[in-house]
């Protein structure tokens, strides 16, 4: 009999495990006449915890649990190592996203014993433990039931989308990051000496660049003053990091790489083909806010964003995000999902589709240290608003979007057994979570009806 349940366990982690590998295999080819309703539970950052997630000694915990359990698929985005490191043969990574956050292969139940079986694992994380460490998570993940994307053995199968099969049919999800080391990036296989190398696991990335536009006459004195450490990039100059262009006004732009954007697209109407609910998820530190951090000892640029962007307390998007957001819906995706920055942002519905633009955490655990030091050398200040989140579920029929409930959620910003954990807000803590809400969604059209401690939009 014990021989007959490890089979059975061993097969569903196989079958998990393929889901990974070969995602569009597992879902469903034909679309039923008059889909069902669905509903999808959304939730933020797993920065943390600590502890272990136990609905059963923690009842504030069990009530945000359950919006995710209740609902047809429950997502997040995984941002700790999830492996035991007392088994794990590799080792930590040069480059990191500001530490190495790491759980225990027993968090991945935790997850999904919460109601998250969908999760992306494309942020700023997932190689600071190297190749070895991503792939023991994704490992970890896949043996608890937990459908994983925006990583993957290879640059094939991390661009590729997941899907969630339920008994409503399939959910899928395109996943990839904007904010990362460079290290993380997945690639193919190499050939050398008449032999095929295995792939490089990795992520799904979004490369991006902040242009600085300025006047003609600053232009020249950039190049004068910059001398022969100027290098030319067609008609732009690049000095150290920084990227200047001649133009008209004095204003900073953001740029995707058109390869990078053009696969996230395709990867959008694959799973379209083949779901009638596709989400859309990226972690994007990128701000449209131009003030930088405290000086550091020098760090490239591109290392110091992959933890903290410039501005990252502006809850206004990057110029670059509402573009793609816009694009992804167009090409067929049901929900925008973007995390990253420790705030809430502003919900827009464009074309009748949800865009989050910042979910902010789920949990938080900083074991109520307020001021943290990253590997970089940069001393990060906490405020009280990363510890104000929400969860949006979202119902939809026939594919479309109908309404959105938004549950403002209190993390616990102490330290103890619940540092770092979220709880539902209620009385003035939840009006005061809402109505951030309302007014940061108020510039994209979007009306938010506050109805006792929840606020719904009902979409048109």
């Amino acid at each position: 009999m014990k021989r007959s349940g490890s089979l059975k366990r061993r097969m569903a982690s196989l079958l998990c495990l393929a889901a990974l590998l070969a995602p569009p295999l597992l879902a469903k080819e034909g679309k039923k006449d008059e889909a069902p309703v669905v509903t999808v539970a959304f939730g933020g950052d797993m920065i943390g915890p600590v502890h272990p997630m136990n609905r059963a000694t923690d009842p504030a915990f069990a009530e945000v649990a359950e919006l995710f359990r209740k609902a047809d698929v429950g997502f997040v985005n995984q941002e700790n190592a999830v492996f035991d490191l007392n088994r794990f043969s590799g080792y930590p990574s040069a480059e990191n996203g500001g530490g190495y956050p790491l759980r225990y292969a027993s968090h991945a139940a935790e997850l999904k014993d919460m109601g998250a079986s969908l999760v992306s694992v494309a942020n700023n994380h997932p190689t600071d433990w190297g190749a070895e460490g991503l792939v023991s998570t994704l490992r970890n993940l896949a043996d608890a039931g937990v459908v994983a994307g925006g990583a993957g053995l290879s640059d094939a199968s991390a661009r590729a989308p997941v899907f969630q099969i339920t008994p409503k049919g399939a959910i899928a999800l395109v996943a990839t990051a904007s904010t990362f080391p460079p290290t993380a990036v997945a690639g193919p296989a190499l050939e050398r000496h008449a032999t095929t190398s295995k792939p490089r696991p990795g992520i799904s990335p979004l490369h991006v660049r902040k242009v600085r536009v300025v006047p003609p006459e600053l232009y020249t004195a950039v190049l004068e003053a910059a001398g022969p450490t100027a290098l030319r990039e067609g008609p732009d100059i690049r000095v150290g990091d920084q990227l200047f262009r001649q133009g008209e006004t004095l204003e900073s732009i953001w740029e995707m790489k058109p390869s990078d954007k053009d696969a996230l697209l395709n990867s959008v109407v694959e799973a379209r083909k083949r779901a009638d609910v596709v989400l859309f998820s990226i972690h994007a530190h990128e701000t449209a806010g131009e003030e930088e951090g405290p000086a550091i000892a020098y760090h490239p640029v591109f290392l110091q964003h992959a933890n903290e962007a410039a501005s990252p307390n502006d809850p206004r998007p990057a110029s670059f995000q509402i573009e793609l957001f816009h694009a992804v819906i167009d090409r067929g995706a049901s929900a925008v999902a973007r995390h990253g920055p420790h705030i809430i942002g502003g919900i827009e519905i464009y074309k009748g589709t949800p865009i989050f633009y910042g979910l902010g955490s789920l949990f938080l655990d900083f074991g109520g240290e307020r001021v943290l030091d990253t590997p970089s050398g940069e001393k990060i200040h906490v405020p009280d608003r990363w510890f104000d989140s929400f969860v949006p579920v979202v119902t939809y029929s026939g594919g479309k979007a109908k309404t959105i409930t938004l549950h403002p959620v209190a993390i616990e910003p102490g330290a103890g057994a619940r540092s770092g954990s979220p709880s539902l807000a209620r009385g003035a803590r939840a009006q005061v979570i809402l109505k951030q809400l309302q007014s940061l969604s108020a510039p994209f059209g979007t009306r938010i009806k506050i109805v006792g401690d929840v606020g719904i939009i009902e979409v048109k």
